[in-house]
């Protein structure tokens, strides 16, 4: 994903794994419910005044992200 700003000494895309209802608060621990950010936007979504909308529209990304792999890993 060339268009990622931030990079690892690697050069592979810089990107934490983020819960998307606070780990710490219950959120579940799923990944049906977790995404990877950048760290900025990691930030803003946990602390940033924007944050409980932008989690609202990474769930439902993340939602659709995890569809599309369960149906190309479907359970044995």
């Amino acid at each position: 994903m060339p268009d990622l700003p931030y990079r690892t000494k690697a050069g592979e895309p810089l990107l934490e794994a983020d819960h998307i209802d606070d780990h710490a608060k219950g959120g579940r621990d799923y990944p049906s419910v977790m995404i990877a950010l950048c760290p900025n936007c990691h930030r803003n979504k946990t602390h940033g005044q924007d944050g409980p909308a932008l989690a609202e529209r990474l769930r439902v990304v993340a939602a659709s992200l995890h569809g599309r792999w369960q149906k190309l890993h479907p359970p044995r």
